[in-house]
């Protein structure tokens, strides 16, 4: 089950367990979450749930939400997340394994649009020949109890592969095509359009 800590100057002040459809935040005393900062709006974002996923959302808030110190107007939350609120951060933990997020991320290579600059070759198990498109700045595979990997795209348009374990280590990697990695089992291949060798998806089996 997904749920929420709420901390304050780097103490926890409450774990909250996402067990309904909507969680408001705000200052307001009838936010599901209240957080009693002048900086913070009266109904300042709302979580939503749909199936197995959590979107955060901004309702028009002064001084604007936050996850990562990025400020959003939508975010999808996944394992780890750190929502900011005024003086209050709000880390976002889930069990969501790889199966669910292959799910939502994966395509069959006859999907496969034109303008995809760069994508992940699933490898092996039951999405063999898939593709994730690398299409936003930022894509997580697994959660941070079984082991994490980010892929984020640099201002120079180069892709960073970042791991996140379960002894907090930080691993940088600048991604290069043919390079290869594995979550929770799945061997993913990284591909770039431009290299004629590796940007040919593999037909499923």
């Amino acid at each position: 089950m997904s749920q929420l800590i709420v901390m304050l100057d780097k103490q926890i002040l409450k774990r909250i367990a996402i067990k309904t459809t909507s969680i408001t935040l705000g200052r307001h005393g009838k936010c599901d979450i209240t957080l009693p900062d002048r900086t913070i709006s009266t109904h300042h974002a709302r979580i939503t749930i749909l199936r197995d996923d959590c979107f955060l959302e901004d309702t028009h808030s002064t001084n604007g939400t936050y996850v990562n110190r990025l400020l959003v107007d939508r975010h999808l939350l996944e394992d780890g997340d750190i929502i900011s609120l005024g003086k209050y951060h709000i880390v976002f933990r889930s069990e969501q394994g790889l199966g669910v997020q292959l799910k939502r991320l994966s395509l069959h290579p006859k999907l496969m649009d034109s303008g995809y600059d760069a994508w992940l070759q699933v490898m092996n198990g039951s999405k063999t020949g898939y593709i994730i498109p690398l299409k936003d700045e930022r894509v997580v595979l697994g959660n941070q109890t079984t082991g994490q990997i980010l892929i984020e795209r640099s201002l120079q348009g180069q892709y960073i592969k970042r791991e996140n374990g379960t002894m907090n280590n930080h691993r940088n990697q600048s991604l290069s095509p043919g390079n290869t990695f594995t979550v929770e089992g799945v061997n993913f291949q990284f591909c770039l359009k431009e290299q004629n060798a590796n940007s040919t998806p593999l037909a499923p089996n």
